[in-house]
């Protein structure tokens, strides 16, 4: 099971590409990302092993059955719905991002809707499946693609084309104050022990998540590279002129294997499959926070066939994406992404606030216990 939990933590980090984390701290280079990023590593970090601590305390239990358990029916929905709505516009900006990205480097003249509905139809039927399904998926996948990312990871870091004294120039930003969007986007990339909320119901009693120290050590790594090396390969001021850095990035390096010769194809491959299974997970998981809004309703984790429910849920997530891609262009997914992004961080932060309010009230019917024994003995005797 441990292994389940890391690969959550490896995609999310990943898929920051796509979500403008490495933009929005570009955008930020010398007005305080360079700080944020530090500050993250150790936030991240402490909230993290909080986190992952509170959840293991609440075995085979999801984030919407301990909120019904211990908080008031009102209170419990109000924020389960809240956190619905977080989980399943992550999977739509991811979509949208993507589809965008591929329009306009593949075929700008093509339809922009046809991608984006391609995109969608897959993430219905993922999001479709029950939660050890969607385990096991996302293992494959990462089987599949990491070897190839850490491949193209290290291709960037030894390039002759990356300047060290672009990423020199602009690390010595260290001491100019971090804004809150800033540090909202630097917290993302930890984000990957949230997943717990769903697929803490697959975690057995008495288990122990070891090795936590992986991570701050792969979260740093990723956000350290996904922000200074497009810096390297473009420099301190050219780097601020792109919004898809990163395919720019990517199309600036050349394969010398076999017929491929552009990085970009494989690197849009490879984050195809990474987008669709970033969207297979958050809308799994919100169509499971929406399902237990319902008080009769017992999660499953595993399903056979896949209920109806599933289906309409999922499908009004694609046609809700469908609609923002009409909406929606460069600017305003922005706009979007950032309010996502803050309210993300603030989620995180909420979260912990809220499990620790719950343990208090789990274990205090359990001191009471202990104290009305010593009484009750010393009346008999």
């Amino acid at each position: 099971m441990v292994r389940y939990f890391y690969y959550h933590v490896i995609y999310v980090g990943l898929i920051n590409i796509m979500l403008f984390v490495p933009y929005t701290l570009i955008q930020n280079r010398f007005h305080g990302a360079v700080p944020a990023i530090v500050i993250s590593i150790f936030l991240g970090t402490a909230l993290a092993y909080v986190t992952i601590s509170l959840y293991l305390k609440f075995p085979e239990m999801g984030l919407p059955e301990i909120l019904n358990t211990y908080l008031p029916r009102t209170l419990a929905l109000t924020l389960i719905l809240l956190t619905t709505v977080l989980w399943f516009s992550g999977g739509m900006l991811v979509i949208y991002s993507y589809s965008r990205t591929i329009q306009q480097f593949f075929n700008p003249d093509m339809n922009p809707y046809l991608f984006s509905s391609l995109m969608i139809a897959a993430a219905i039927w993922g999001g479709t499946r029950c939660t050890r399904t969607v385990q096991f998926a996302q293992e494959i996948v990462l089987f599949a693609c990491a070897p190839l990312i850490l491949a193209l990871i290290m291709k960037a870091i030894f390039s002759k084309w990356l300047s060290w004294d672009a990423i020199r120039i602009t690390a010595g930003y260290v001491k100019t104050m971090p804004s809150f969007l800033s540090l909202a986007a630097a917290m993302f990339v930890f984000a990957g022990f949230n997943t717990l909320a769903v697929f803490n119901r697959l975690v057995p009693a008495d288990t122990k998540i070891r090795f936590r120290w992986i991570i701050p050590v792969f979260c740093t790594l990723i956000m350290l590279i996904s922000f200074f090396v497009p810096i390297g390969f473009h420099g301190t001021v050219g780097v601020g002129q792109y919004v898809y850095i990163w395919s720019i990035t990517a199309d600036s390096m050349i394969m010398e294997y076999g017929f491929i010769q552009r990085v970009l194809y494989v690197f849009l491959l490879l984050f195809t499959a990474l987008t669709l299974m970033f969207a297979m997970n958050t809308w799994h998981s919100a169509a499971e926070f929406l399902k237990s809004c319902h008080p009769k309703h017992r999660p499953k984790t595993e399903q056979y066939p896949v209920p109806a429910s599933n289906w309409w849920i999922n499908a009004s997530f694609g046609g809700l994406t469908l609609l923002y891609a009409f909406w929606a262009d460069d600017s305003r997914n922005e706009w979007t992404s950032h309010i996502w992004l803050y309210a993300r961080f603030s989620a995180d932060l909420l979260a912990v606030v809220v499990f620790s309010l719950i343990l208090l009230l789990k274990l205090r019917p359990k001191q009471q216990n202990k104290q009305t024994v010593p009484k009750s003995a010393s009346s008999d005797s």
